[in-house]
């Protein structure tokens, strides 16, 4: 009996503790982390302008049209023109997006240069509070000067 039970153990319990060291050690289920609102933006902008190259650099977020919620906006180029998307928020399938197109021909209402970056400033109009607009510009010449415009629902720009 004492042999039967030595070979039962001696077979057993390598299969034991080899199985005990393949187990994966327990890790809490991890869930996929929803998308950064602004990527969501840039996946926006690429389904709906596909033909115009995004640059996700140059992403900045704003509420820029006063509404109480995060609006979107980043350059893209196409040919030799600089694109400013912009998406209202909060990102949805269904949401508003505007793109002005700005040539760089060094016409009077185009960019000197495709070297164009974006960024938030403030627009002041007399009479009434400091709101945010998009700043554009490329160093080179008079900068492009962005505003929502609550009466026409659009985006629409100013140049000195």
């Amino acid at each position: 009996m004492k042999t039967a039970v030595r070979i039962l153990l001696t077979l057993a319990l390598p299969g034991l503790l080899g199985c005990a060291g393949t187990r994966p050690p327990s890790t809490p289920e991890t869930r996929p982390r929803p998308p950064a609102k602004g990527m969501a933006a840039l996946d926006l902008l690429r389904q709906r302008e596909p033909d115009t190259e995004w640059a996700s650099a140059s992403l900045i977020a704003a509420d820029l049209d006063q509404d109480g919620t995060e609006d979107y906006a980043m350059t893209g180029s196409r040919g030799d023109k600089v694109f400013v998307g912009i998406v209202h928020g909060p990102v949805t399938e269904s949401c508003r997006h505007w793109t002005l197109e700005f040539p760089s021909d060094g016409t009077q209402d185009a960019l000197c240069s495709r070297d164009a970056t974006i960024q938030i400033e403030k627009i002041e109009e007399e009479g009434s509070p400091a709101r945010p607009g998009i700043n554009l510009h490329d160093g080179k010449c008079d900068a492009f000067h962005i505003f929502w415009d609550p009466e026409q629902k659009t985006y629409d720009w100013w140049r000195l």
